[in-house]
């Protein structure tokens, strides 16, 4: 009860740990575990938390079934599951949340469609998805989401004129390409950049400290 915030950067985490929690821990709003193996069944345990305003579980092959109990989690506004097993369903049900504004997701069971249920989660402002193959008509999907303030694809399959329409079309948005900027002043859009380095935690850069 003296932070707000569970965060384990090298403890090798697992289920086993989670089951500790309740209903009554109402003071954890942050949950970060980057190491060990957290599965469905440890998102039941999670979604007890009443108060959890950001989760972030890498390494962690949460399926459709852990998603689904997520989306009970109302109070979520940053959800980070980079090697997630869910499938373009699972992300679906995240659309009945209804203050979740930053999304990064990867996994290989996550395809072109993943778009589709993206787009009707109306509340996102920055989405950063991991070798989700996302096409040009994929792209249009998500760039409709009202909100979108930024977006990060690595490995996708937009062409260049999907990427051209993009910055036509949405002038103001953010975008990273393959964890690189946008320099949308040169010719090679969604080739080159203005700036290097990883990118990967930067949708959750924004989070609002409790």
């Amino acid at each position: 009860g003296q932070g707000d915030r569970i965060e384990l950067l090298e403890t090798v985490a697992d289920d086993a740990m989670l089951n500790v929690l309740t209903v009554e821990d109402q003071w954890v709003s942050v949950l970060v575990m980057d190491q060990g193996i957290i599965s469905d069944r440890g998102v039941d345990s999670i979604a007890r938390l009443p108060d959890l305003f950001h989760l972030r579980l890498r390494m962690s092959p949460i399926t459709d079934r852990g998603l689904i109990r997520l989306s009970s989690c109302e109070s979520i506004q940053i959800l980070n599951l980079p090697q997630c097993e869910s499938t373009a369903e699972g992300v679906a049900a995240l659309a009945v949340l209804p203050d979740l504004r930053n999304l990064r997701l990867g996994g290989g069971k996550l395809d072109s469609t993943t778009a589709e249920s993206i787009a009707t989660i109306k509340s996102l402002q920055n989405v950063h998805l991991i070798g989700v193959p996302i096409d040009d008509e994929g792209l249009r999907l998500i760039a409709s989401l009202p909100k979108l303030r930024s977006l990060y694809l690595d490995d996708s399959e937009v062409t260049r004129a999907g990427w051209d329409w993009l910055f036509e079309m949405h002038p103001d948005l953010h975008v990273h390409v393959n964890q690189r900027h946008v320099d949308r002043n040169r010719s090679d859009h969604g080739e080159h950049s203005d700036s290097e380095g990883d990118v990967s935690d930067d949708v959750e850069s924004e989070q609002v400290q409790k």
